[in-house]
């Protein structure tokens, strides 16, 4: 072995050390890393108590069937306040849905509970395959139905009708209400 082998060999060895050590030296020291944890929030007392207000009612269905989410289905739940007494909001709600056969037909109704349970019915066009099949084929046309929940709550002085389900039922619902019931 000559003698440049040798002190390459030992420089090496040497180096090393220091280069995987000094990996420590680049290692971040921000605000961040000294950070302690901080003590759980408290609630106050007066804020544990439940809301008072129906604003947050979701409404149950008046039968036994239940509307079951589908997965990448998008529920929502909204409504609108009239200012009317609960029964006879209940059944100005019924009239607007009963004449509005285009948007679905009622599959069950509960006087007792102020609730109805609304079948409607959407089309939706799908495309499928990529760009060069979907530019030269027809796009496939789907009849969807979805169950929309309704119900009418006290709220105030008036009333409150919620409206839960499919979000893209559960507009076409609200925006017929608000037009009928105004």
């Amino acid at each position: 072995m000559n003698s440049k082998s040798a002190i390459r060999i030992a420089l090496f060895v040497a180096l090393v050390p220091l280069v995987l050590g000094g990996c420590s030296l680049f290692k971040s020291r921000s605000e961040w890393d000294k950070a302690a944890e901080a003590r759980p929030l408290e609630v106050p007392p007066d804020l544990e108590a439940p809301p008072s207000r129906g604003e947050l009612i979701v409404p149950q269905a008046g039968s036994s069937r239940a509307a079951t989410a589908r997965p990448g289905v998008v529920t929502g739940i909204d409504g609108l306040n009239v200012a009317d007494t609960v029964d006879s909001t209940w059944q100005r709600v019924g009239t607007a849905l009963e004449r509005a056969a285009d948007i679905g037909s009622i599959t069950a109704r509960d006087p007792a509970a102020h609730t109805y349970s609304l079948s409607v019915t959407s089309q939706r066009t799908r495309d499928e395959g990529g760009f060069l099949k979907r530019l030269f084929t027809r796009k496939k046309v789907e009849t969807i139905t979805e169950t929309v929940n309704i119900g009418v709550s006290v709220d105030g002085s008036g009333s409150r009708v919620s409206v839960s389900g499919a979000k893209s039922s559960v507009q076409r619902v609200v925006a017929l209400l608000r037009d009928r019931l105004g």
